[in-house]
């Protein structure tokens, strides 16, 4: 086929279509008054049914008495009227008996290693310290954290003391255990 006969083909389906598609012209028009649909008569069980309908609809406007709202979520109340809503809702605990300690938890901390360095003739060692922040180097006297002093370094241990209560504690090497309290 060459592309005159496909131009041809196409052609024909074009017309063959838009012939298809128009409503013949002969075709009575129908407008709305003379289209009325026709309701069925009514029976005994559909007016049951919206008679129902009706008095299930009283009742339930009847239950729906307005009540004023609690509280108005677009406008702020004076602040002891929040305490009393609050208060009927939750009940004030009492207050602890002793002091609250407010002071923050100490952080954790755990020895991950420990480096020997020879520095004029002598040994020096350095704690490799693993804190949430990441890792920390300390000698001794050095502090950490601001919360803990490095006592003492020995080959496998550290001995840390918190600044507030000064009772050292020890961290070894080879355990998970961590420092904290």
């Amino acid at each position: 086929m060459n592309w005159k006969s496909y131009a041809a083909v196409s052609s024909a389906t074009v017309l063959a279509g838009w012939l298809a598609s128009t409503p013949p012209a002969n075709a009575p028009v129908q407008t709305a008054a003379t289209a009325r649909p026709q309701r069925p008569p009514r029976t005994d069980a559909s007016s049951d049914i919206e008679q129902q309908a009706i008095r299930l609809q009283a009742r339930l406007r009847a239950e729906r008495l307005y009540a004023e709202p609690a509280r108005d979520p677009f406008r702020f109340a004076p602040a002891r009227e929040r305490v009393d809503a609050i208060e009927r809702v939750l009940p004030v605990p009492d207050p602890p008996a002793g002091p609250i300690d407010t002071a923050p938890p100490a952080p954790l901390v755990s020895l991950s290693g420990i480096a020997e360095d020879t520095v004029d003739g002598g040994l020096q060692r350095t704690a490799v310290l693993s804190v949430r922040q990441g890792v920390l180097l300390a000698r001794e006297g050095d502090e950490i954290l601001g919360y803990y002093r490095v006592a003492r370094i020995e080959s496998e241990a550290v001995e840390l003391v918190p600044l507030g209560t000064g009772a050292p504690r020890r961290l070894t090497l080879g355990t998970s255990r961590s420092l904290s309290e």
